[in-house]
């Protein structure tokens, strides 16, 4: 279990975060929907520990680590002349048979630069090192954007599989419509506090969600 016991984050005089608390069962996922704004981005960086936090975050009753987390960011940033191959190479030691699999199935051309990929391509090579991490809490902010229709399909395939393999998974997204398609609870996000949970015998209230 993902344990968020009152996160409070401010950048300055802002409060970005106040006294969030939030709990994730192991091998759910949940979906985050805010505004602009709302704190999405910064709740996910002090999961990650890029940010300080006053609070506690615990996974399995204990402080998490940043090594518990695979965190697919908004923007993948590549290093300027490196191959797609180039980069995947980095996860020596992983399984080469779902290294293979992964990108037979994302057909991304690895030989050319990544820096000259579109940004669906971006998210598909940074999605694919996220797999291979084959880390226990996977947080995707934002994966869908930029993606084509046919990734998107294959975003969802691959969100069923996390949840099979008892993954836990955070997701926020402004197309409601794929938090549907993947989510167990929709969580609102509002001024930086947690306002709703929503189960998935409940998202029909959601398909009109205005904030």
């Amino acid at each position: 279990m993902l344990e968020i016991r009152n996160i409070s984050v401010n950048f300055k005089d802002k409060k970005v975060l106040e006294q969030l608390s939030l709990t994730i069962e192991e091998g759910s996922v949940l979906g985050l929907l805010g505004q602009n704004g709302a704190g999405k981005t910064t709740l996910f960086e002090s999961l990650y520990q890029n940010v300080k936090y006053n609070g506690e975050v615990l996974w399995k009753g204990r402080k998490i680590k940043r090594d518990d987390i695979s965190y697919l960011e908004t923007d993948n940033y590549f290093y300027p002349y490196i191959t797609g191959k180039e980069y995947l190479d980095y996860f020596t030691g992983k399984n080469s048979t779902i290294k293979n699999e992964l990108t037979e199935k994302f057909q991304l051309p690895l030989n050319k630069f990544a820096q000259y990929y579109s940004s669906g391509m971006k998210k598909k090579l940074a999605l694919i090192g996220l797999l291979l991490l084959d880390q226990p809490i996977n947080i995707l902010d934002e994966p869908f954007n930029g993606v084509d229709f046919e990734g998107v399909h294959i975003l969802y395939e691959i969100i069923k599989e996390l949840k099979e393999n008892k993954k836990t998974v955070i997701i926020s997204s402004h197309i409601i419509e794929t938090l549907f398609n993947t989510c167990d609870k929709i969580a609102i996000l509002k001024k930086g506090k947690i306002t709703e949970i929503y189960d998935q015998s409940e998202f029909y209230q959601l398909s009109d969600f205005k904030f």
